[in-house]
């Protein structure tokens, strides 16, 4: 079965470059639409072969064929399907097919509906075909996941997956990001096909515009699970440490935010097309350096693959060279087609804004790429500390931005209006300010300012978005003579993409808000006792007690847990107890341990605790943690979450809700002029 699962690979190869030829032979001929129907049937065609070859090396996991070197290296006999099937992309070998399947998923569906053989999506298709081509080639040449087994270098029942690997936000969080990567490809082979046929108009916005909404939603996904799989598995306390790998996750969702920025200047002023056709490639370059960053080996990070591999990193470091220098050369020659007059006449204007948020993202990606990947071939590493610093003014302006600009005019605003209008968030934002100084007290204020000024301009900003929808309904309402509900429902309905966008932005600022809370203001407390019974230790306003302390064996596993009541003091003797209980597990098969954390869930607080072993007196060693506020990162991420589902949400085709969405198309806009 490798050899069929290798030749899958070829014959997918065969029709890369069969398509390719299709496509081209189609521009240059005067039958072209017959070769270029056979262009889309050779997407179609890829699609299925890749299909055919992930089916066999997943039935080879599912069936413990340990002939596969990839198998042998990534799964056991012991495992269950669930985690079998995970362990497909635990490697860099399965996880690049998988890549691999989405792209070719993704451009089978365009293909399927390019029935016409419209010019531009085959020029997209044309380009994505490359990108295909490029993936099988690396799996064929540098990481065959068909390759065979060596005979006794692999364990007879298969070394298995990292324990910590083990865990459903981790079997998720791979695939989400990959549905991401995937998914960044079409808007960058749409942007270098407009710039090939110098169609400057917004075509190839519209039909990128879905495809970017779904790959930032899944960035979106794949970064929340993988936060939330290092808060509760690697037991540190935290969700975000700005690991290598880390923050090759999160840098294509800081250029797809600002390309679907440009994208809303792009379709409904005519400006930033040379933003947006850049923002395209650099989403894409940032997708292949973070596939660098996890797979070359050159950069240490507890999340990357160890061995260097220096055939990865000349394959992918070229197809960044190659993607960036074929768009600057296209900009550069057909610069009078996309060029634009980007004048401000006001600085307080939303076109202004538009480009100071996308000057703000982009320098954030450039500097967290280039602090993350240039310091390692220097020896050398940048801690959190500098990334923090960074971040916090980022966080700060980009709140500031996204709250003020729904009540800016495009091109000139009224500053009275403006004024009134911002009342409402700034009241709220200095009560905020108020009780926060009195919660935490002046020492915690004067400390840690930015992180103050961060929560208040978040509540500031949360308060903006919901003034936005409150004045949208109330003037739909009293136009139109219905219920305010039945307006702020009309407002969701018929205006998607921009009100989805707006609650995107809420949900931004309320997990901006717990970062602030979360990361800034932790307790931490560690702590010894002893292994009696009855052991008491205090912890902030809770109180823990020793309730049992034991170990067990269970298979494949020595497990060693510390159980305690636990009681909030601040409620009083009366106060209900819970039960708290780390672990230590020791896995044989790995002969690795592994500390599970115990946390307690509250609104506001979350308290973590972490049982890192006995030591030689008998003590038991704990890390407690008060996380203050981290519940707002979970809920704000949801709220993000929802704003761009509500975004791609399909529209009505029918004619009558079509004419009434285009009534509506700036309904929130001209609901807030009306207030001038």
């Amino acid at each position: 079965m490798n050899n069929v699962g290798y030749f899958a690979l070829v014959a997918g190869i065969v029709l890369s470059l069969y398509t390719a030829y299709s496509f081209y032979a189609g521009s240059k001929t005067k039958i072209g639409e017959k070769f270029e129907k056979a262009g889309n049937n050779g997407i179609i065609w890829q699609f299925a072969t890749i299909t055919f070859a992930s089916m066999i090396l997943l039935i080879a996991f599912i069936n413990n064929d340990f002939s596969f070197g990839y198998v042998a290296d990534h799964s056991t006999i012991k495992m269950s399907v669930f985690y079998k099937i995970a362990a497909f992309w635990a490697g860099h070998e399965g996880s690049l097919l998988m890549w691999l399947w989405m792209i070719t998923g993704f451009t089978a569906v365009i293909a399927f509906r390019n029935r016409n053989s419209d010019k531009l999506t085959n020029g997209a298709l044309y380009i994505s075909n490359y990108v295909q081509l490029f993936f099988m080639l690396t799996l064929l040449l540098a990481s065959n996941p068909f390759r065979a087994a060596l005979p006794g270098m692999t364990m007879p029942t298969g070394a298995g997956l990292n324990p910590l690997l083990m865990h459903w936000a981790m079997v998720l969080h791979p695939p989400t990001l990959f549905l991401g990567y995937a998914g960044l490809t079409i808007p960058f082979a749409f942007g270098i096909a407009a710039l090939i046929d110098r169609n400057s108009s917004s075509d190839w916005v519209k039909r990128s515009h879905f495809w970017t909404l779904f790959a930032w939603f899944f960035l979106t996904l794949g970064i929340f699970l993988g936060a939330l799989w290092a808060y509760v598995v690697l037991g540190w306390g935290g969700y975000w440490a700005w690991d290598p790998v880390e923050n090759a996750s999160i840098l294509p969702w800081f250029a797809g935010t600002a390309l679907l920025h440009s994208f809303t200047m792009y379709r409904r002023r005519g400006g930033m097309k040379i933003w947006a056709v850049s923002l395209a490639t650099l989403a894409f370059v940032m997708c292949i350096l973070a596939t660098f960053i996890t797979r070359s080996g050159l950069i240490e990070s507890v999340h990357a693959f160890p061995d260097l591999r220096w055939d990865l990193t000349f394959l992918f470091g070229g197809l960044m060279l190659v993607s960036g220098g074929l768009t600057a050369y296209l900009i550069q020659t057909r610069r009078e087609e996309f060029e634009t007059q980007e004048f401000f006449s006001d600085f307080l204007s939303k076109h202004f804004t538009y480009y100071l948020n996308n000057v703000s993202l982009v320098g954030f990606t450039l500097i967290i790429a280039g602090g993350t990947v240039i310091p390692p071939f220097f020896g050398q590493s940048l801690g959190p500390e500098f990334y923090n610093r960074l971040a916090q003014p980022l966080g700060i302006l980009y709140l500031l931005l996204i709250s003020i600009c729904p009540f800016l005019g495009w091109t000139k605003t009224n500053g009275g209006s403006f004024l009134k209008q911002m009342a409402v968030p700034f009241g709220a934002a200095t009560v905020a300010g108020v009780a926060f100084f009195l919660g935490w007290g002046g020492e915690q204020w004067i400390s840690r300012p930015m992180g103050f000024a961060t929560m208040v301009v978040a509540v500031f900003a949360a308060t903006a978005v919901l003034e936005l929808f409150y004045l949208g309904a109330r003037t739909k309402s009293k136009n139109l003579g219905i219920g305010f509900a039945s307006a702020l429902f009309s407002v969701f309905r018929f205006n998607r993409s921009q009100t989805g966008g707006y609650v995107s932005h809420l949900g931004m600022a309320i997990m901006i808000f717990g970062v602030a809370g979360s990361m800034l203001y932790v307790h931490d407390i560690p702590a010894t006792l002893g292994s009696t019974p009855g052991e008491k230790i205090r912890a902030g306003s809770y109180e823990l007690k020793l309730k049992e302390f034991r170990q067990t064996t269970r298979l494949g596993q020595q497990v060693t847990n510390v159980i305690f009541e636990m009681r909030n003091l601040d409620k009083g003797a009366n106060a209900p107890v819970s039960e708290i209980a780390p672990k230590m597990v020791f896995h044989e098969l790995q002969q690795q341990q592994a500390l599970e954390a115990a946390i307690h869930y509250e609104v506001f607080r979350d308290v973590f605790v972490v049982f890192n072993g006995v030591d030689d007196k008998g003590q038991i060693a704990l890390n407690i943690k008060i996380n203050p506020l981290i519940s707002f990162v979970w809920i704000g991420s949801v709220v993000l979450g929802l704003g761009t589902m509500v975004a791609m949400w399909p529209k009505s085709t029918r004619p009558r809700a079509t004419t009434r969405r285009r009534e509506d198309e700036e309904v929130l806009d001209e609901a807030l002029a009306s207030t001038e």
